[in-house]
């Protein structure tokens, strides 16, 4: 028997199952089993959603308590930030450089307009 026997053999078979009405009741049957399982799934979901939102035993472990801040150090550091803040700055502010005499290469150009902003492709016209 070939393949297009084989599938001609199907086909009749369904042809038949589909006006006899067993096709639909088949159909019905396997929707109504895949739907149970997906309310099975779904309710065990739910459950597990439920059991991780309840509150647990909670732990009766103390906390751990933070050291005392040594008073050296911290006058140490208290005293660091108030000479910072009293010292003059390191470096004065630089004075911008003049710009350079004649055409060269080098001149200032932030007279000129910046160039057009496109869509972003470099080939497009």
């Amino acid at each position: 028997m070939g393949f297009m026997d084989k599938a001609r053999k199907l086909a009749e078979q369904a042809q038949k199952e589909a006006k006899d009405g067993t096709l639909k009741e088949r159909a019905k049957a396997m929707a109504d089993q895949a739907q149970a399982k997906i309310d099975e799934v779904q309710t065990q979901f739910n459950d597990r959603q439920k059991g991780a939102d309840a509150p647990g035993p909670v732990p009766e472990t103390p906390p751990a308590e933070a050291p005392a801040p040594d008073p050296a150090a911290t006058a140490a550091a208290a005293e660091t930030v108030a000479q910072a803040a009293d010292a003059p700055s390191a470096a004065p502010a630089a004075e911008p450089s003049p710009p350079p005499a004649g055409g060269t290469a080098d001149a200032d150009r932030s007279h000129e307009a910046a160039p057009k902003v496109t869509g972003g492709d470099p080939l497009a016209g």
